[in-house]
């Protein structure tokens, strides 16, 4: 009789609403952190510097922050099961509730089975710009998720069983009231479970008993930046990501900086040969590729098993080549760093920013002042991203695109135009157009779905290749058609030619660019046979140092305010800034140091660590490039707020007086 009493208790306790609650939340809290997990395991190329112990650590530690998401989409849930009234066990109540807590958490839930596909892409969790991307039908289309569902098919399985458990968790724990309890005794504990539960979900919410929430800045107390992602789940980043405007930095800077380029000259690299110069202004031809990095080339990877780009290698061994680093990771930051000088140190990019309608400068608009004929092309819809809006600000004053080209037989689906023919088209278009002519021609064929057109043939080593390995190789035949055709036209030989690409390749196969350092790496090559001489040259050049140095190679000395430096001056100095998973980063060509923007918190050496294995913040300060980095984070923050993106030429005349 004792023992069945003690189990009837028990029964009993185990029954009451704050314990089923209970189970609730510690379903909720498994099946979140788990998902969140396997975006470790997905995306392993990312984290191949953990150990699987030191990855294991991270993912507990990453309970922290999936606190705060439990509590706040279950907050309706927790009231409801605390509350100290008899209506709770109403059928259509219940039921009510049952659905709110399967969809918001099957929601929460489905965030992060996208942040494992779309991790994959932009190397970072998805934040309250992805709203943006969202909500711009060029970005994402019905085709993009079809194929996304193709390609992932698994994780839509995985992510139904997670559905399913949740149901059954659900349908295990229902209110049934028991007719027997005591009323005064019921209400007494449903009331103190409620206060005690609301106090608990208030200290959750906030993270521990710290003065401050915690932010996803907190991650970075745990790890290193390129390995906080494991600890940080989706719905906690959108939560805590919002457009933030930028603010002054009181302090003031240790090291005088300034953007503004006065004398633009050419002292190294040139032939200086006097029969040479040309008497006419020189073309000039920007190709941005898309998402290739210098993983894919061979020219930057000689022991690479197999050249995916025989044209590029054999273009850049007669090239004058740097160490490129991009300054951007999506489509958006790209253009504001090569056409403009802009950076993107800030959460947003520039063109969708509070501050896009501030005036800037650019090359472009330069060249437009000295009669060049400034041209944009780009394969794509017109009016992708914006694409084109920006490059009339930017100075190109024509726009080709998948209008102008107007032969849909060779639309690839998606995106727009095939590379192959949309080069042939710019080809064939630049001989008709009077000279001397500024143009910039955007590629978009390696770009994911990776699609190559139906008649073009692979290699026969080609069958093991990835979508994206195959896009590529079409790409170097896309670009070598170009050169030969160009090649036979009249403005050729006075044209000089800068390579590079908007960003590094997304999907990565050797673990020296899967960090965060080496996911920058790109190309940067500047081809002119009558006037720059084949070198390779080590020193790092970032995507806005573009703008200053090709002013510079075409002899057009104006001022200029860009971000970057002149390469062709020797008295420029290498440098690279970045902003990315809310760390800025700044290079010398020797260290790399990172810092949330007030606190130092990384220095390595990535030439001689690529793995970017060895942190030397306890044994290093480096103070100089700290204080370089904020001096560039002060001047930008300030220009942007003021509206400051253009160089005031009286003001430089007089202090030059």
């Amino acid at each position: 009789m004792r023992r069945h009493t003690r189990k009837e208790l028990l029964n009993e306790w185990l029954g009451q609403p704050y314990m089923l609650l209970i189970y609730r939340l510690l379903a909720i809290m498994l099946t979140l952190s788990i998902s969140r997990w396997m975006l470790y395991l997905f995306n392993l190329q990312f984290f191949h510097q953990l150990s699987l112990g030191q990855a294991s650590s991270l993912y507990f530690y990453g309970m922290r922050f999936d606190l705060p998401v439990v509590v706040a989409i279950n907050l309706p849930v927790i009231i409801y099961y605390c509350f100290p009234s008899y209506r709770i066990y109403n059928k259509t109540a219940q039921a009510f509730i049952d659905i709110l807590y399967v969809f918001l958490n099957s929601f929460a839930i489905l965030l992060n089975f996208i942040d494992i596909v779309c991790f994959n892409f932009f190397g970072k969790h998805l934040t309250i710009d992805f709203i943006k991307v969202l909500s711009n039908s060029e970005e994402i289309s019905f085709a993009i998720i079809r194929q996304v569902f193709f390609d992932y098919w698994y994780l839509l399985v995985i992510f139904v069983l997670f559905v399913l458990v949740i149901n059954v968790v659900t349908s295990h724990t229902q209110l049934h009231r028991k007719e027997k309890e005591e009323a005064r005794r019921w209400y007494a504990r449903q009331g103190i479970s409620l206060a005690v539960m609301l106090i608990v979900a208030s200290i959750a919410w906030r993270g521990g008993f710290q003065s401050q929430r915690i932010t996803m800045k907190t991650a970075m107390e745990y790890t290193d930046p390129q390995n906080a992602p494991i600890l940080l789940n989706t719905p906690f980043c959108l939560i805590n990501s919002h457009d933030t405007k930028l603010e002054l930095r009181d302090e003031v800077p240790d090291v005088a900086y300034s953007p503004i380029h006065t004398d633009l000259i050419a002292n190294r690299f040139l032939v200086n040969d006097s029969l040479v110069a040309d008497t006419l202004p020189s073309n000039v031809v920007v190709i941005i590729m898309k998402s290739i990095g210098q993983e894919m080339i061979g020219y930057y990877n000689p022991n690479r098993r197999y050249s995916l780009t025989p044209f590029l290698d054999s273009l850049f061994s007669n090239s004058l080549t740097f160490n490129g680093m991009s300054n951007s990771r999506r489509s958006l930051e790209v253009l504001p760093s090569i056409l403009a000088g802009i950076p993107s140190l800030m959460e947003n990019d520039f063109m969708r920013s509070d501050y896009a309608d501030n005036d800037f400068d650019a090359f472009a608009q330069h060249l437009q002042k000295k009669d060049y004929n400034t041209i944009f092309m780009h394969g794509g819809n017109n009016g992708t991203m914006g694409f084109g809006q920006f490059a009339r600000r930017a100075g190109f004053r024509n726009y080709f695109g998948r209008v102008e080209y107007d032969d849909d037989t060779d639309y690839d689906g998606q995106w727009g135009i095939y590379d192959g023919p949309f080069l042939d088209y710019a080809a064939h278009t630049l001989n008709r157009v009077h000279q001397p002519f500024a143009t910039t021609i955007y590629t978009l064929s390696s770009r994911y779905p990776y699609k190559v057109p139906n008649d073009f043939e692979l290699p026969e080593e080609s069958y093991f290749w990835t979508g994206f390995e195959k896009t590529v190789y079409y790409e170097d035949c896309a670009l070598r058609n170009f050169f030969a055709e160009a090649a036979t036209m009249h403005w050729f030989g006075n044209t000089l030619f800068v390579i590079t690409s908007d960003y590094s390749n997304t999907q990565h196969f050797q673990p020296e660019y899967s960090n965060i350092w080496g996911m920058y790496s790109i190309p940067i090559a500047f081809y002119w046979p009558k006037r720059i001489e084949p070198q390779r040259c080590e020193e790092i050049a970032q995507q806005v140092d573009l703008g200053p140095s090709i002013l510079a190679a075409l002899q057009v000395n104006d001022t200029l305010l860009s971000y970057g430096r002149n390469l062709f001056d020797t008295l420029s100095e290498p440098a690279f800034f970045s902003f990315f998973n809310l760390t800025y980063q700044y290079c010398d060509g020797t260290y790399l140091v990172q810092s949330d923007g007030q606190n130092p918190f990384g220095i390595y050496k990535p030439l001689l660590d690529p793995l970017m294995s060895d942190n030397l913040i306890d044994l290093l300060q480096c103070p100089d490039i700290f204080a370089k980095l904020y001096a560039v984070l002060a001047d930008y923050n300030r220009r942007m707020i003021f509206n400051d993106l253009k160089p005031n030429l009286d003001t430089i005349h007089e202090t030059q007086e």
